[in-house]
């Protein structure tokens, strides 16, 4: 393995290292007394957390995973002589505000994803669609909310959103989701966000516009179809 495919695999290592604590374990790792309601934590006492201390990992080390990762997942900051950390979404661990991370979107933005069709899209597998449809729409389930992208992987100006694996992908109506009631946001790094509906956390089937798969079918009537049936 050459040196440059060792640093690639330690930078991977380490942005999936700062991506659980920063998004799931911030209690557990001793952080809640310092994250702020933005997701903001101090870098040094990132780094003085058991995973980061008793590897050595340094400031420059995690400056370089927040400058380079593709998905722009982190964010840092300086503010009255401090660093601050922060993953950009994700986040399952209590004292995140929405608010306070995030951009509230209005029907002006909503109207404006999608290249101006007022859509999203969330990126799921074949093996969870059917209990999509069972339970009446998407769930945020232990995230605190439902993630979708402006578009497809690998389109322009898609930074993050959804896994280049996914097989079905979800368009949903973010403007009748609105009429709805239900809250949309958008993170630093271009993810559209929304907690679903207040009662059950649902993004429920009516918002959806369409549903597609990777291979071109269309979903209707509760089965797929050809592309031009």
């Amino acid at each position: 393995m050459g040196r440059k495919q060792r640093s690639d695999d330690e930078t991977t290592r380490l942005s999936r290292k700062m991506s659980a604590i920063l998004r799931h374990r911030i209690a557990e790792n001793g952080l809640s007394g310092v994250l702020r309601p933005d997701g903001y934590v101090p870098l040094d006492k990132l780094l003085a957390t058991n995973g980061f201390a008793g590897a050595g990992v340094t400031a420059e080390q995690v400056r370089v995973v927040v400058e380079t990762n593709d998905k722009q997942r982190f964010s840092m900051m300086e503010e009255d002589g401090v660093t601050y950390i922060r993953a950009n979404q994700g986040h399952t661990s209590t004292g995140v505000e929405a608010e306070a991370l995030l951009d509230r979107l209005d029907e002006a933005a909503a109207q404006r994803l999608g290249g101006g069709q007022g859509l999203a899209v969330h990126g799921t597998y074949y093996g969870a669609w059917s209990s999509i449809v069972s339970s009446g729409g998407l769930s945020r389930m232990t995230r605190h909310h439902i993630h979708l992208a402006e578009g497809l992987p690998g389109e322009a100006g898609v930074i993050s959103g959804m896994r280049k694996s996914a097989e079905v992908f979800v368009w949903v109506d973010v403007l009748r989701a609105m009429r709805m009631g239900v809250t949309f946001y958008l993170s630093q790094n271009r993810v559209v966000l929304t907690p679903g509906r207040e009662v059950d956390g649902l993004l429920p089937l009516e918002a959806f516009a369409s549903v597609v798969d990777h291979s071109g079918r269309v979903w209707r009537d509760g089965r797929w179809h050809a592309a031009d049936s």
